[in-house]
């Protein structure tokens, strides 16, 4: 019984915390989720891996469009369940999220409704930017990650 009594704790945090990524209370990156068209080549591709039980799922993309701009793709079956407020998109320099570290991350923006988004990034890709990262930004957790190959 102590056990169990030590576990809600636990389980109320993880869960407020889940709860916060529907709550609007930080920011919203400037370059949110923009339309394209036309033929897309895909230069990377990398699965989502499912973090802290947010039930994420889908694949990231590096794109290349008919104007040579250069786009990160989220897959038309991406989803996460908490996918309101401040699901946020990354581009990383390793498979954790290092907000501390200048230079390790890129912001993309808004991830806030399951299904395809395309973030512009301008010029091409840093090749020090290895990972896309979804990320619970109320509540400072991981959502899920992928190696962009």
């Amino acid at each position: 019984m102590k056990k169990l009594i030590q576990f809600y704790p636990i389980l109320f945090a993880l869960l407020m915390g889940f709860a916060g990524c529907d709550n609007m209370g930080e920011e919203m990156p400037m370059n949110a989720s923009t339309e394209i068209e036309g033929p897309l080549e895909v230069l990377k591709r990398g699965t989502l891996s499912n973090q802290s039980g947010a039930g994420t799922r889908g694949t990231m993309e590096l794109l290349k469009g008919p104007t040579n701009k250069y786009y990160i793709g989220l897959s038309e079956n991406f989803t996460t369940k908490f996918s309101t407020g401040t699901v946020t998109v990354y581009l990383s320099t390793s498979a954790s999220l290092r907000l501390n570290e200048s230079g390790s991350f890129m912001l993309l923006g808004l991830a806030n409704r399951p299904g395809v988004h395309f973030f512009e990034l301008p010029g091409s890709l840093d090749p020090k930017f290895t990972h896309g990262i979804i990320w619970c930004g109320a509540a400072g957790i991981p959502f899920g990650n992928t190696l962009l190959e």
